[in-house]
């Protein structure tokens, strides 16, 4: 699961990070320090289930771009950490799971970290939501067998073929938050493994009859992470 940061304080950052990783130790961290740098990270869509947003600076802003990540992904999580003043009535208007007083405090951030993995788990399918110039797609993951990068384009297939094409790369698809059964095979095609049939020496059977290729180099990564997902099944 990927978890965001964005927080101006490198003390408070690392805080925050040395508490997230000892609650969510499988959880990837993405850490910001510029506003401008997170909105760039969210530029085509939703890229973490959990937001940490400091209203350190910019909380108006910040409160406003918050509501509009929720009006795209309703299943993003966002806990604010902010400094008892004005703004903490602003908050709310965004759904926060959880609002954090300054100075940070472990128990509290431990408990907000807590709810926020207690509301995702009360969700149901999760959606795969990319944002460009034609608008905005979504397909829910367990609809999507396997995505293939052509060129500058990514096609998305579905038990029948084709569903979408789109302008993403495959390493940019990967770090959406679509949990533990996507698997990149080869350099061109990345398989959700919950439609594999059965894997070969150099190829993967879906469940549709379809047969995708793996690459010499990504051979043994492919198998022991399908043996992962497997065992965790």
């Amino acid at each position: 699961m990927n978890i965001g940061i964005l927080e101006y304080n490198v003390t408070v950052r690392d805080q925050l990070m040395d508490i997230v990783g000892n609650e969510c130790p499988k959880s990837n961290i993405i850490t910001w320090d510029r506003t401008e740098d997170m909105k760039q990270s969210f530029k085509y869509g939703p890229v973490v289930k959990v937001l940490f947003l400091s209203l350190e600076k910019e909380a108006k802003e910040i409160i406003g771009y918050s509501r509009r990540l929720q009006d795209i992904n309703p299943e993003l999580k966002i806990i604010y950490l902010s400094e008892l003043n004005e703004t903490i009535f602003e908050v709310f208007e965004a759904a926060p799971t959880y609002v954090l007083p300054r100075p940070l405090d472990e128990d509290h951030t431990k408990q907000a970290i807590h709810k926020a993995l207690r509301e995702l788990n009360q969700l149901g399918e999760k959606i795969f939501t990319i944002i460009n110039k034609q608008g905005i797609f979504t397909v829910p993951y367990d609809d999507i067998y396997y995505v293939e990068s052509d060129k500058r384009k990514l096609n998305i297939f579905g038990e029948g073929g084709l569903v979408k094409s789109i302008n993403l790369k495959i390493s940019d698809f990967l770090t959406y938050e679509h949990g533990d059964s996507f698997l990149q095979c080869h350099k061109s095609y990345a398989v959700n493994l919950r439609h594999v049939s059965q894997m070969e020496k150099y190829s993967i059977i879906l469940k549709n009859g379809m047969e995708l290729p793996i690459s010499q180099s990504r051979y043994a990564d492919t198998k022991a992470g399908y043996m992962s997902y497997l065992e965790n099944e």
